[in-house]
């Protein structure tokens, strides 16, 4: 091999009969962001850890009774690379969009129903739905390789919802990127 891998592949083939393992092949490369090339191959950006994650899942569909090849690659045709570069993007920014809805649309059911200062059980619920916004928004970002345009209107909406709701948990910090984050 000639060059340094731009890209790292996964290619199988599973038994025909249950869709159970290819479901669960296409969730796990969901997951971890890669982009669906053809019904049996994905590609991912070249990281080392990256390339772990799928000999892992090439294990897991050998161990299924299929075929699996992890396949660096050094070079993609220019429009090759837009059509994975602009279908990797789309997929996060579906789910940034998704993130945000949930972010608006817990805004807009607390507005509508104030929580009492002294109503902790509410104020707890509150807590763990703004956790939970912050956890999806971690993921998303942890496989949003190509710094998709949603990414900064998702965190936006969740420091509204944390600006909303401020003084409930000091463990409640912005979403939207800092210098000193990954």
């Amino acid at each position: 091999m000639t060059g340094t891998p731009h890209w790292v592949a996964l290619a199988w083939r599973l038994p025909a009969g249950s869709s159970t393992p290819r479901v669960t092949t296409w969730r796990n490369l969901r997951r971890i962001g890669a982009a669906r090339l053809t019904p049996g191959a994905a590609l991912l950006p070249y990281r080392e850890d990256l390339q772990e994650q799928l000999d892992w899942l090439a294990q897991e569909i050998e161990s299924l009774g299929g075929e699996a090849w992890v396949l660096p690659v050094t070079v993609l045709s220019e429009s090759e690379e837009r059509v994975v570069r602009e279908r990797m993007i789309a997929d996060r920014d579906e789910e940034y969009r998704g993130l945000e809805e949930d972010a608006l649309a817990f805004l807009s059911r607390h507005a509508a129903h104030p929580v009492a200062s002294d109503d902790f059980t509410a104020r707890l619920q509150i807590d763990r739905e703004l956790l939970a916004l912050q956890r999806r928004f971690r993921k998303i970002r942890a496989r949003d390789y190509l710094g998709s345009p949603g990414r900064a209107t998702a965190a936006q909406a969740i420091d509204r919802c944390l600006a909303f709701s401020q003084g409930i948990s000091p463990k409640l910090v912005p979403a939207t990127d800092s210098e000193n984050e990954p």
